[in-house]
């Protein structure tokens, strides 16, 4: 089971909550839906989708249109054309091991840091990728993510 981040509510002098408010910081508090399931649909990318290399599990688990957030920019996608991304990543790294190294749901987001090891077919050398991944999940489909990778570096160390 994932953990939740702590609600940071205030309580009034009256015993009343009242929300956290801040410019920079906005969470989203949604009760409707179990963490358990957030986490399931999270697994799926990871499992089905990156370890599995199973492209056709995308039109389950992403929304159409996808939008994804990475170093290079932001993007809005169908999802067709994140699928032939997904297989250029998968044909570079060779059906990676996958550990997820933390874990945190907050609100309808999952938050992820793991790290993926296995074999580089353009060079032919075992390589290790780090990352921070926070899934937005909307509709039981992951509907946007942030995605930050690190080649060449394991923060398990």
């Amino acid at each position: 089971m994932c953990p939740r981040l702590p609600d940071p509510r205030r309580t009034t002098e009256s015993g009343r909550s009242r929300p956290y408010r801040s410019t920079a910081l906005r969470l989203f508090y949604r009760d409707d839906v179990d963490d358990s399931v957030l986490c399931a649909i999270s697994d799926r990318w990871w499992g089905e989708i990156w370890r599995d290399g199973n492209l056709d599990a995308v039109d389950e688990v992403l929304t159409d249109p996808f939008v994804r957030h990475s170093s290079v920019g932001s993007s809005v996608s169908p999802r067709q054309e994140y699928k032939k991304m997904l297989a250029e990543f998968q044909r570079t790294l060779c059906h990676p091991e996958t550990t997820i190294d933390d874990r945190v749901v907050s609100g309808d987001r999952v938050w992820t840091r793991a790290t993926s090891k296995g074999l580089n077919r353009e060079t032919g050398e075992n390589t290790v990728v780090s990352w921070m991944l926070v899934q937005r999940i909307a509709d039981g489909r992951i509907a946007e993510h942030w995605v930050l990778t690190v080649r060449g570096v394991d923060w398990t160390v």
